[in-house]
């Protein structure tokens, strides 16, 4: 039974192989920006801004908004349906072993009795996280504060408190934190970055973070991964307020 569920799962699979073509990622201004986020990520880690914990918690994140991603864009290259000149065989095979190996994977080694675990453990298990964290965040504070304003320490103690916070979903908190930094640096990295946040707060694009879109436009590279994704964001609001 479980293994004709499958099958019939797997039918849109076999139907979008052969009608749709395949997207290309390749100069996707969503996957740059996050590849980015990610290198930032391990650059931090490496330098002991970050806990393991939390590296590894922000990693799921921005892996979970890279799938939602919905800015990738069609291409015109096609797959042909024959599966002699182009590797549908081996497409169709891997479609219906995966899931049986894992069907089969799961009955020897799982127990199917169990049942899943429950939302509210989960939610326990996050607050206990935010909990632990609460410590290391006071003592971030106060470490902060001790700070000169021109001190470069000063900038990287207020990302990273904005990042914790973020990931705890304070997000206000988080924008003020961010904010902090960017005035006493300004970076266009980071100007995009909080403008995202606000738009995540706020669930649409707002006028500070349109303005801070075309700062962060007007002193960065020609070249930055994330000028498409703003520039896009840019000419959506401009097209939604004329």
């Amino acid at each position: 039974m479980m293994i004709l569920i499958s099958l019939i799962s797997l039918i849109p699979c076999f139907i979008s192989l052969y009608q749709k073509k395949y997207p290309s990622i390749a100069n996707n201004p969503s996957i740059a920006f996050y590849q980015l986020q990610l290198k930032e990520l391990e650059s931090e880690l490496r330098q002991e801004l970050i806990l393991p914990e939390e590296y590894h918690q922000a990693k799921l994140e921005i892996q979970r908004r890279l799938l939602n991603s919905d800015d990738q864009s069609e291409k015109n290259n096609s797959i042909s349906c024959d599966p002699a000149t182009n590797g549908h065989f081996f497409i169709l095979c891997g479609l219906i072993c995966i899931p049986l190996t894992a069907i089969g994977l799961y009955l020897l080694n799982g127990v199917p009795a169990l049942p899943s675990q429950p939302l509210w453990t989960r939610i326990a298990e996050q607050q206990k996280q935010n909990k632990d964290l609460v410590p290391y965040v006071k003592q971030l504070k106060e470490k902060i504060v001790t700070l000169a304003y021109n001190d470069p320490k000063r900038i990287e103690g207020y990302l990273l408190l904005g990042r914790i916070e973020a990931e705890q979903g304070q997000l206000d908190n988080a924008i003020q934190a961010w904010e902090t930094a960017l005035d006493q640096r300004f970076d266009p990295y980071l100007a995009a970055q909080i403008a995202e946040l606000i738009i995540q707060k706020n669930g649409h694009m707002t006028e500070e973070s349109f303005t801070l879109f075309q700062q962060a436009l007007q002193r960065a590279p020609s070249d930055a991964p994330w000028r498409n994704m703003a520039e896009q964001r840019v000419m959506e609001y401009q097209k939604n307020n004329p």
